[in-house]
């Protein structure tokens, strides 16, 4: 079966985002952030990466053919990478905070709220509303609008002054909870809503197009008139970890922008080199992310937000041409190391035919 392009493509511009934010918040001082380049930087990783990520990722999930319990699995498997990546990228200051007594509290590391705890929390959360066999959409169109509507009451009722280590999960506002599930549940939720009812919106497009392209052109107006708002809240990074009804609409409403541009791009480039590219990170996005992270993350202990937005180019470029390289070689080694096992498959599978 022939993968689609444009999630991959989706993926892979994100991962991008993701890196250069990365870079941005950890590396770069005070000035280089309240910079325009720095301001551009921190926009670009909002909408365009962790959003596009988790509304891709619930649509795939509702796409799939798993069983509830290899959903349910997978979930669990990617919240686990999660913890062992916090310790990858923190490997650096946790041994600081252990050999030279730096005034850091480790668990805040180690249970910082980053996308693959919230992704693996979202694919057990999307796997049980799958299974149901009554009332699913309802369910999960429902789930969407609490989530959205009380994520501000959450971030207020789940705060408190004692270091609880399972809450910032849910919400709260923690510092070390960046991506918990109020509020962003509810993209994962959108991206599964959308899946279900893909046809028949698609249907509705080819034969309504005045209309389809009223709703676009509202749609783009919209985001527009709340442009300002929007991406202040984006690079105010507290405020984006843990943002309003109001953001998560908009954020909705620039993400499907993007999409149909990207979407358009495709259609007109069908097969260029850099979109070929960039599909190909999308299609190994986990193992990327995890390479990116424990680069910056390590690095980022020594050089932590002393760099200016000059150095900020050199950073990018070296960080992604290395996180590209690893992964192509780790994907390498992997195929190379795991082919003798795939002939002992096929030789015992003939040997059953």
């Amino acid at each position: 079966m022939k993968r689609l392009q444009l999630p991959d493509l989706l993926k892979g511009l994100a991962a991008f985002f993701m890196v250069q934010i990365h870079i941005t918040e950890l590396f770069i001082d005070t000035a280089g952030r309240e910079s325009v380049l720095g301001k551009i930087s921190l926009f670009l990783g909002g909408p365009f990466a962790a959003v596009i990520f988790m509304v891709v990722m619930g649509y795939f999930i509702s796409k799939n053919k798993g069983t509830t319990s290899q959903n349910i699995l997978r979930g669990l498997t990617i919240f686990i990478l999660g913890f062992i990546l916090n310790i990858g990228l923190n490997f650096h200051l946790l041994l600081k905070i252990y050999f030279e007594a730096w005034a850091y509290n480790p668990l805040e590391y180690l249970f910082g709220i980053d996308i693959l705890y919230l992704a693996g929390m979202s694919i057990v959360i999307l796997a049980l509303l799958k299974s149901l066999r009554k009332r699913q959409q309802l369910i999960t169109a429902l789930l969407l609008l609490a989530v959205a509507v009380l994520n501000e009451f959450s971030n207020n009722s789940l705060t408190i002054t004692n270091h609880y280590y399972v809450l910032p999960f849910i919400g709260g506002n923690y510092s070390w909870s960046y991506f918990p599930l109020f509020p962003w549940l509810a993209y994962p939720l959108t991206g599964f809503i959308f899946a279900q009812h893909e046809s028949k919106i698609k249907l509705f497009a080819e034969r309504q197009k005045i209309i389809s392209t009223l709703l676009i052109v509202a749609v783009g107006i919209t985001v527009m008139l709340f442009f300002n708002q929007g991406f202040e809240t984006t690079i105010n990074l507290p405020a984006y970890y843990h943002h309003t009804f109001t953001y998560i609409l908009w954020a909705l409403g620039i993400s499907l922008l993007w999409i149909l541009f990207l979407q358009l791009f495709l259609k007109l480039f069908p097969d260029t080199k850099l979109g070929d590219f960039f599909c190909w990170i999308g299609k190994n996005i986990t193992l990327f992310y995890i390479i990116q992270w424990l680069i910056i993350g390590n690095i980022a202990t020594k050089l932590y937000q002393n760099q200016t937005i000059g150095q900020y180019w050199y950073w990018l470029a070296g960080i992604f041409i290395t996180s590209v390289v690893l992964t192509f070689l780790t994907k390498k080694a992997w195929t190379l190391l795991s082919r003798p096992f795939k002939k002992q498959k096929m030789a015992g599978i003939e040997s059953e035919i």
